[in-house]
């Protein structure tokens, strides 16, 4: 499992940022999405670390725990 914030949203923003360390003209739209960075890092990062534990979780289970949980497993797998 993978988080999958949109690499080109990424670059947009950093570019935003450094049109603005610059002084140069920002859109009205690109700033009002900047204004949300610090939003979608924190949102980034808690999803990086809930994606890490699952992964930790699902990759480190011993093959007779496996079917104990293989339910569940495929339960979240299918909300995400």
């Amino acid at each position: 499992m993978r988080v999958n914030f949109d690499p080109i949203l990424v670059r947009y923003l950093r570019e935003v940022k450094y049109l603005q360390i610059l002084d140069h003209g920002v859109p009205e739209r690109a700033d009002a999405l900047f204004a949300k960075v610090d939003t979608y890092r924190r949102w980034t990062g808690k999803l990086d670390l809930i994606v890490e534990m699952y992964n930790n979780i699902v990759g480190t289970l011993l093959p007779v725990e496996k079917p104990l949980l293989a339910k569940r497993i495929a339960d979240c797998d299918a909300a995400l």
